[in-house]
């Protein structure tokens, strides 16, 4: 950690134009800066008024004036009466609140009530605690000194995430100078400087969906001592408890539950690393540090969440997120290149993966499921095909990071065969224990309840994590979960009644990795673009998952006791689109250990670039297509760190490939500078 803290010092200083264009300035506008939604200030004034009711006068104030000493914009003054309501837009933020009262009254006089939703813009907060009558949190009621007085929200009345401020006057009171303390990542005194970009001209859903993930794993990435305390308090809130080891975290969510999750971290530590740079990636060190600090010492299995939730305190364990938390290991060792952090961690990793090595050491080389618990998902157990998938990439990627980090006195070119050979022997019994041909799906296991059920996280993640056999499979299990989706998303078989955010992002990776860009891309369209578009939502962060008709019933049934206004609408396991335009449309991806590959997968797409910071050096790619039919032109772009190497994938049929200039065989390519690619005669599938 030490290497990248002094990395993280000196990038969180920097602009990202200032980091990308160090390879490349030339004035370029970066029209995609539009798309940021992060305000600029660690302190913001609300936007706009979004509703008024009942007696009441708004005014602005002049710019400079008041006490709130970093206002220097126009502020709403609001004179209100008793029974007046007023609602303020602050785009989406989350921290505390501080204000100006003048009032003549001494008794209670207004209260404050937080939304996500336009949905639930009311006398009373939307919910952190789940009840089906929709008012757990209530209102956050005020009392201030007769006079001018200065007030801000109590540490313990954190709210982390909330678009709309609701004040309801019950004396006569003026209040001005309203003011969010951003709460969420503390490292970025802007946090509108991005440490990465995408763009696509042609497409103003598929840019959206990108800085909305990045928006949202930012808003997810919490400070010290905000996460929920326990057992919680009722009525309202209260989120002022530890977070594990004390750091900004990458947690589920904003509003709640505000803890980690290593679930999540799959999809949300790579688009922090894409979009924020050192910020994202030490809310991820301090996420599995939290997961190493209570790992079992005698068995080496990572706990189902953070210290503060209830599945924690219930003693609740899990196998899928145990095996995400050595995915979230490898992907932090692969971004970062800290090799200090791997011999430092190379003890939890080990007992870690161990854990999952003694699962499949048996006869059939699957694991039984001994812990279900899992995103939600009803069904599981046995030999679980999602579990087992994300067993087989852990022990295939973390016997690559051991073998690529060998010595001939750390032993870990041993343990890389060992991991190595059980992963071999997991794939195999995998497609011969769990593979239907008749549905070209897997089962979700092999009881004879689990094999009439066809999972959509089994079979999305055994795409992604190359757990079939031939690209044949991969584009039958595609065209499969294609099948499933209604007019705004993927309906879960294992679920029902659902669309999920976290698992339909793995669904579009898989689309993307079984080379079928145009579904991948179509998804993105859809899904993503209701989310992003539909009245419900905040229009700039990623709901949790919906209800299949996309309402905000998430999991009515299953432990959100129909509490729509509990539903996260600023989730960052919801992030996949943001990892799949960057990784697998632009096509640059970093996959192992110094070495990355760059196969563009643009579907019907003609431009489109992407770049990003890193411990290691600068990334970034180019994509442009020019012609039609057979005779296209291709011209690509690349940027990579030095002292890494990599691999060109033409995923096209071209009659002549170059690179700066000569003709490319296929050999690998030292990374470090730009390097131009030209394909010339190409016949370009948009399948």
């Amino acid at each position: 950690m030490a290497s990248l803290l002094r990395w993280a010092t000196l990038a969180l200083a920097l602009t990202p134009s200032t980091a990308l264009l160090a390879a490349r300035d030339d004035g370029t506008a970066k029209p995609w800066e539009l798309y940021i939604q992060s305000p600029t200030s660690r302190t913001i004034s609300p936007k706009s008024i979004y509703a008024i009711k009942g007696d009441a006068l708004v005014t602005l104030s002049s710019a400079g004036e008041g006490d709130e000493e970093e206002a220097t914009e126009p502020s709403y003054i609001l004179t209100m009466n008793p029974g007046a309501q007023i609602t303020l837009d602050f785009g989406y933020v989350g921290g505390l609140l501080s204000l100006k009262a003048d009032t003549k009254a001494t008794t209670q006089q207004f209260s404050l009530a937080f939304a996500e939703s336009p949905a639930f813009v009311r006398a009373i907060s939307d919910d952190t605690g789940a009840v089906h009558t929709q008012d757990y949190d209530k209102q956050l009621n005020v009392t201030v000194a007769a006079g001018t007085t200065a007030y801000k929200m109590p540490t313990e009345r954190f709210r982390g995430g909330f678009k709309y401020v609701t004040i309801v006057a019950y004396e006569a009171v003026t209040i001005s100078d309203i003011v969010c303390h951003l709460g969420y990542s503390p490292s970025q005194q802007d946090p509108s400087k991005y440490d990465g970009y995408f763009w696509a001209p042609q497409d103003d859903t598929l840019v959206r969906a990108w800085y909305a993930g990045v928006f949202t794993a930012q808003t997810n990435i919490g400070p010290p001592f905000t996460s929920r305390f326990l057992p919680q308090v009722k009525d309202g809130w209260a989120y002022n408890a530890s977070l594990g080891v004390e750091g900004p975290m990458m947690l589920d969510g904003a509003k709640r539950d505000r803890a980690v999750w290593p679930g999540d971290l799959g999809v949300a530590g790579t688009t922090a690393y894409l979009g924020l740079g050192a910020a994202g990636l030490e809310s991820i060190y301090y996420a599995i540090e939290t997961m190493f600090f209570y790992q079992n010492k005698t068995t080496g299995q990572t706990p189902f969440a953070g210290p503060t939730t209830g599945s924690w305190r219930n003693g609740a364990l899990s196998d899928t997120y145990h095996a995400w938390t050595m995915i979230a290991c490898y992907n932090y060792a692969i971004f970062t290149g800290d090799a200090e952090w791997v011999d430092r961690s190379w003890g939890n990793i080990t007992a870690g993966l161990e854990y999952i090595y003694r699962a499949v050491d048996n006869k059939v080389g699957l694991a039984n499921q001994a812990f279900p618990n899992d995103w939600a998902r009803l069904g599981g157990g046995g030999y679980n095909s999602a579990l087992n998938a994300l067993d087989y990439h852990a022990l295939f990627a973390l016997a690559s990071l051991a073998a690529d980090t060998a010595t001939k006195d750390n032993g870990r070119a041993e343990q890389a065969k060992k991991w190595a050979t059980a992963a071999a022997k997991l794939k195999e019994a995998f497609n011969e224990v769990l593979w239907d041909d008749e549905q070209s799906l897997y089962r979700d296991n092999e009881t004879d309840r689990g094999a009439l059920l066809f999972p959509q996280d089994g079979n999305a993640l055994a795409v992604y994590y190359n757990l079939t056999l031939s690209s044949s499979q991969q584009a039958a299990i595609s065209n499969a979960l294609s099948k499933r989706w209604n007019a705004i998303g993927p309906l879960t078989p294992e679920l029902p009644d659902t669309i999920s955010s976290f698992i339909s992002s793995i669904e579009v990776l898989a689309h993307f990795t079984a080379g079928k860009a145009a579904t991948g891309l179509k998804l993105v369209r859809r899904m993503w673009g209701y989310m992003l578009d539909s009245p419900l939502m905040t229009g700039t962060t990623l709901i949790e998952g919906m209800s299949a008709n996309g309402s905000l019933y998430y999991r009515s049934q299953r432990s959100y006791r129909y509490d729509a206004a509990y539903t996260s609408l600023s989730h960052s396991w919801s992030t996949g689109p943001t990892q799949a335009l960057s990784f697998k449309a632009v096509g640059l991806e970093v996959v192992s250990w110094g070495r990355w590959v760059f196969k563009p997968l643009p579907g019907d797409l003609t431009s489109l670039r992407s770049g990003w910071t890193s411990p290691v050096g600068d990334w970034e790619a180019v994509v442009e297509i020019e012609g039609e039919g057979g005779g296209r032109k291709v011209a690509m772009e690349l940027v990579t760190p030095e002292k890494t190497r990599g691999e060109i994938v033409m995923p096209w049929h071209c009659v002549k490939v170059t690179v700066d200039g000569e003709a490319y065989d296929g050999s690998e390519v030292e990374g470090g500078g730009r390097k131009m690619i030209r394909g010339e005669g190409c016949r370009l599938s948009t399948c």
